[in-house]
C-alpha cells in the first residue's frame, strides 16, 4: 500500500500517513544511508527505505490505546476523500473505525482495504507476506529448475504492481463518487492481484485442462531461450528466439558456425527437442563478450534479447536517464542528509506531470498542521495529547541507530556482489 499512497502524493493529492510512536519504526531496520546514520540524530528518521516509500506524504502519530486519538483520526476522516488502511480483516472494526462506523460520518467516503487475502474465504485472517504470495497465487509452480523444485522471486516484485492496482482502483471509485455522490468500500487482495500475473498458465488449464510446470529459464514452444553467461564478473545475457527467421539472424550473428547448421537445430521442433546441447554451444559462443554490446548487437540483428542489469547498471544505463524516471530530492538542509536519488513513476504525462513533492515525514512531524490547521485543535488540545501519550515524535521503545560498514563480510557470505564508495558520484549527487 504504501506504493499507492506515494503515487497519489506524486500526483499532487495531499496524504497523510498516520501511523504509531509506541513501537519501533523500523529506522535502520531497512535500506539505510551507509553513510548517514549518526548516532543520537533522529535516526529513526533517515531510514533509506522508509522515505522511498512514503516520499509526497504528510506524516502524523496516533496510539489507538487514547480514545482522544480516536476521535482525532474521525475527525481526519471527516475532512478526507479516500482511507486507505493495510491490515488483517477485522483490525479497524475492532477499533470502531470500520468501513460501516465511519459511513456514518462520511456518507461518500472511499475506504479502501489492502490485506493479504481479501476480506472473504477460509484464508482471510492470515498475515500475508511476499514469500506466501508468490506461493499460493500459482507464480512459484514457475520460478525454479525442473528437479530442483520452486525458487523465490528475486525482489519484492508483488508491492509496485499492487500499488498500481490499488490506485487504479481508489481513482475508479473518486469517478464513481464524482458522477453519483456515493462512496463505497474497496477490498484488495494481493493474493488474488498475484494470481493474475499467472493469467496465461490459468487460461491454459481452464481451456485446455493443462498443468504447467518448472522449466527454469526454457519456455513452453520456442529454443533457444535462456540466460546465458557472458564475459566479466557474473554477467548475463537472455536470448529468446521464436522463430527460423530469428534463428537464421542469430547465426549470423554467431558467423554461422557448422554446428549451427547441424539437422537437429534444422528448425524450432527439433530445437526445442535439443536444447541440452543447443544452449552449451550458445554459452560458449556469449562468455566472450560483454553482456550489454552483445545486446546491442543481437537486437539490431533482429534476435530478442536482454542483458541482465545489476542496480548499478540500471541506475547507471543511458536509457533509463533519458527517461528521467530517478529523480533528485534535496532534503531540508537541517536534516544534513543532502540530495538524495529516488525512484519515479513508469509513466509521464504531458499536462499533468508528477513529481516527488518531499521527502518522507519524520514521526509525527506534521501533527500540529494536521491537528490544528486541518482539524482545527488548539495549541493546548494538542499539547494534551502529548501528555497523554497519544501522539509523540520519538519511538517508544526507541530503535537502535543503524551502522555504517564496509560491508566485507556480506560480500565474503555471498549476499552482496560489492560495494561501491563512488556511488554518490556516478548517481550525480557529489562532485
Amino acid at each position: 500500500m504504501p506504493t499507492a499512497m506515494y503515487l497519489m502524493g506524486d500526483m499532487g493529492a495531499e496524504v497523510v500517513k498516520v501511523e504509531t510512536h509506541t513501537r519501533g519504526r523500523g529506522g535502520g531496520g531497512g535500506v539505510t544511508y551507509a553513510d548517514n546514520v549518526p548516532p543520537n540524530n533522529n535516526h529513526w528518521n533517515r531510514d533509506g527505505s522508509f522515505h522511498a516509500l512514503h516520499r509526497s506524504k504528510l506524516g502524523i502519530t496516533l496510539n489507538y490505546k487514547i480514545p482522544e486519538t480516536i476521535e482525532a483520526f474521525k475527525d481526519l476522516v471527516r475532512v478526507s476523500d479516500v482511507l486507505a488502511e493495510n491490515n488483517r480483516p477485522g483490525t479497524m472494526e475492532r477499533l470502531g473505525l470500520g468501513y460501516e462506523e465511519l459511513r456514518k460520518i462520511k456518507p461518500d467516503l472511499i475506504y479502501f482495504s489492502f490485506s493479504g487475502f481479501g476480506y472473504s474465504g477460509p484464508w482471510k485472517n492470515y498475515q500475508g507476506i511476499g514469500r506466501m504470495f508468490e506461493l499460493t497465487s500459482g507464480v512459484s509452480q514457475f520460478t525454479g529448475y525442473p528437479d530442483e523444485g520452486p525458487r523465490r522471486v528475486g525482489s519484492a516484485w508483488f508491492d509496485p504492481p499492487n500499488g498500481w492496482m490499488a490506485v487504479f482502483a481508489i481513482l475508479a471509485a473518486i469517478h464513481h463518487r464524482n458522477q453519483t455522490g456515493k462512496g463505497q468500500w474497496i477490498d484488495h487482495s494481493m493474493y488474488q492481484m498475484g494470481a493474475s500475473t499467472v493469467g496465461d498458465a490459468l487460461l491454459d488449464y481452464i481451456a485446455n485442462g493443462r498443468n504447467g510446470k518448472l522449466m527454469g529459464n526454457r519456455h513452453t514452444s520456442k529454443a533457444p531461450h535462456g540466460a546465458y553467461k557472458c564475459s566479466g564478473d557474473d554477467n548475463w545475457i537472455a536470448i529468446s528466439v521464436e522463430s527460423d527467421n530469428q534463428w537464421d539472424a542469430l547465426k549470423n550473428v554467431m558467423g554461422n558456425p557448422e554446428w549451427a547448421n547441424e539437422d537437429k537445430f534444422g528448425d524450432v521442433i527439433v530445437r526445442w527437442h535439443n536444447q541440452d546441447d543447443l544452449d552449451s554451444h550458445i554459452k560458449q559462443w556469449t562468455r566472450n563478450f560483454e553482456h550489454r554490446d552483445l545486446m546491442n548487437t543481437l537486437i539490431e540483428a533482429g534476435v530478442p534479447s536482454g542483458a541482465v542489469l545489476n542496480p548499478k547498471e540500471v541506475l547507471s544505463d543511458p536509457n533509463m536517464k533519458e527517461t528521467s524516471i530517478f529523480e533528485k530530492l534535496e532534503f531540508p538542509a537541517e536534516t544534513g542528509m543532502g540530495t538524495r536519488v529516488f525512484l519515479g513513476r513508469p509513466w509521464s504525462m504531458s499536462e499533468t506531470p508528477s513529481y516527488i513533492r518531499s521527502p518522507g515525514p519524520d514521526l509525527g512531524g506534521d501533527n500540529e498542521y494536521v491537528l490544528g490547521d486541518l482539524l482545527g485543535r488548539t495549541g493546548t488540545e494538542i499539547a494534551q495529547l502529548y501528555e497523554l501519550g497519544g501522539i509523540g515524535k520519538e519511538p517508544e521503545p526507541m530503535d537502535k541507530p543503524g551502522t555504517i560498514q564496509d560491508f566485507t563480510r556480506e560480500i565474503d557470505q555471498g549476499t552482496l556482489r560489492s560495494y561501491d564508495t563512488e556511488y554518490k558520484k556516478l548517481l550525480g549527487i557529489e562532485p
